[in-house]
């Protein structure tokens, strides 16, 4: 008697059937209307010139990933060659242990597509990712900005010594006082050796910056003080900045 054994799926075998079907990547993945992206970017490219470009699903699909996983280009390329749920994703029906495309490949699709592209991906995920029908949830977007990064500069020396020299510049303009010196040559000398701090061969020149920025400052403060009036106290001073 002959006895069988029930076949295993292999590397080789279909994402399909090798892939656990609960997994959220999966299930996303169906959920993504694609032919939208081939629809609007399709017009894009040129089918009869120039070297075959990568699929449109691949590319939109390594974007999304990027920015659900939070991670670079350069981290999604590499993880895509080791995941066979990003392969599944981006539309592989077999594990392929090749990377999908060169990390530059990445930033020409995201210039080609333009902003409008990217609202277009946003958008769908928005979508998959709404339990509600397609009329409530049209144009309505779910943020959660908790733990997105915050476009602000925080407070240095060298910050409020300009501001300082800005505004006591700006009150001498107004109060058309006069001044021993406007300062404006050296101030954009000095802003631009304060620009480039980071660079190796600059930080001696920046800290040398930010020490004449504050003597700039305190010259400024004093001669506006003077200007005023010996009777002008210091709070009265204050309160105009």
């Amino acid at each position: 008697m002959i006895t069988t054994t029930p076949s295993t799926p292999s590397l080789f075998s279909s994402l399909d059937d090798l892939l656990n079907q609960q997994h959220p990547l999966f299930k996303l993945s169906d959920k993504i209307n694609w032919s939208v992206f081939e629809n609007a970017f399709t017009s894009l490219y040129c089918s009869d010139n120039g070297c075959p470009a990568k699929p449109i699903r691949l590319m939109c699909g390594l974007l999304i990933l990027k920015h659900l996983r939070n991670i670079s280009d350069e981290s999604v390329v590499e993880q895509w060659s080791e995941n066979a749920y990003f392969q599944y994703f981006c539309g592989m029906h077999e594990f392929v242990a090749s990377f999908p495309c060169n990390v530059s490949e990445l930033v020409h699709f995201r210039k080609r597509i333009g902003e409008k592209g990217i609202e277009l991906i946003l958008s769908e995920s928005i979508r998959v990712n709404d339990d509600k029908s397609d009329d409530e949830h049209h144009g309505t977007a779910f943020i959660d900005s908790t733990v997105q990064e915050k476009n602000v500069t925080y407070p240095t020396d060298a910050k409020l010594h300009k501001k300082i020299v800005g505004k006591v510049l700006q009150i001498g303009k107004e109060l058309k006082l006069p001044l021993r010196q406007s300062y404006n040559f050296v101030l954009k000398r000095i802003y631009r050796d304060q620009r480039f701090r980071n660079h190796p061969k600059n930080p001696g020149k920046a800290l040398k910056a930010d020490k004449h920025l504050r003597t700039i400052a305190g010259r400024l403060v004093r001669e506006l003080k003077r200007n005023l009036g010996e009777n002008q106290s210091y709070d009265q001073l204050l309160s105009i900045f």
